[in-house]
């Protein structure tokens, strides 16, 4: 079946927090007058809220105050002061309103803290705890599965040189520009990761080898043609693995890329090296 827009799945997200408060409001017209069952209706809120943002829970809370009215209504509560009606109408909208809007900006503010406890805050690439949980996840795929996935391991040459000629300044410069330029170019699946220092680590889930024949040299000119045009003297020391079975270890996957690196800035920089692993 055809996967739902993120359009569609608020609508149906939605669709059953109205049914839900629905439900809630005919239990609450079955309770009689004795009992009010208002601070139920606090639950598919909460759902909604949490499952579709602030819009939809918003609509859901006018939804509940007007089932909340109609409940009292049927339930002999026409019959109180108008005064005393409006009250309690109005108390439990505020409720639900403030209920939506508290809520939603403590899942805003606690998405935002997850997302930077990934990031690297230089660079705005993901970090190495974020990279190792996807790598242990493509890890798992690829032992399930069989399914390819490439590692690229990347090391800026003479990276060093910069900061002590231009200054930490311009390093930091060069570090974020490489970075976004790598997210720029590549798929929406594909994630760019800086593991400290002058190194990066891209991630191409089902990816062959000759997929990645393709994809990192073109990547290596884009981030070439950057260096030149601001005039930095560096270059990239490449190594890239292509895993057709999974090693024991996910973080083996890691270590051996990186290993094809360093073995090509021993053998004289400025070159990419590919490899295969198949168990």
């Amino acid at each position: 079946m055809r996967a739902l827009t993120e359009g569609q799945q608020r609508l149906v997200i939605l669709t059953i927090g109205v049914t839900s408060a629905g439900v809630v409001a005919v239990l609450d017209y079955l309770a009689g007058s004795r009992f009010s069952l208002a601070v139920v209706h606090l639950l598919p809120l909460y759902f909604v809220t949490l499952q579709a943002g602030r819009g939809p829970g918003m609509m859901l809370a006018l939804v509940c105050i007007a089932f909340q009215w109609v409940s009292v209504h049927y339930t002999g509560g026409q019959h109180s002061p108008l005064s005393a009606a409006l009250w309690w109408h109005a108390s439990w909208g505020t409720v639900y309103l403030l209920g939506v809007i508290l809520l939603a900006r403590w899942q805003r503010a606690r998405s935002r803290t997850q997302a930077l406890s990934l990031t690297d805050f230089l660079t705005g690439a993901l970090n190495s705890r974020a990279i190792y949980n996807l790598v242990e996840n493509e890890h798992r795929k690829t032992q399930r599965f069989g399914r390819p996935m490439t590692l690229a391991y990347i090391g800026i040459d003479n990276f060093k040189a910069i900061n002590s000629r231009f200054g930490h300044t311009v390093g930091d410069t060069l570090l974020r520009k490489v970075a976004r330029a790598m997210m720029r170019y590549l798929r929406a699946t594909d994630r760019v990761a800086r593991l400290g220092g002058d190194e990066y680590i891209l991630l191409l889930p089902e990816t062959d080898q000759d997929a990645a024949r393709v994809v990192i040299p073109k990547l290596c000119n884009r981030l070439t043609e950057l260096m030149a045009d601001n005039k930095w003297p560096v270059t990239l020391s490449v190594g890239v693995v292509t895993f057709f079975s999974a090693p024991k270890a996910p973080r083996e996957m890691i270590r051996a890329s990186e290993r094809l690196m360093w073995a090509v800035k021993k053998a004289g920089k400025n070159n990419t090296r590919y490899a295969s692993y198949h168990g």
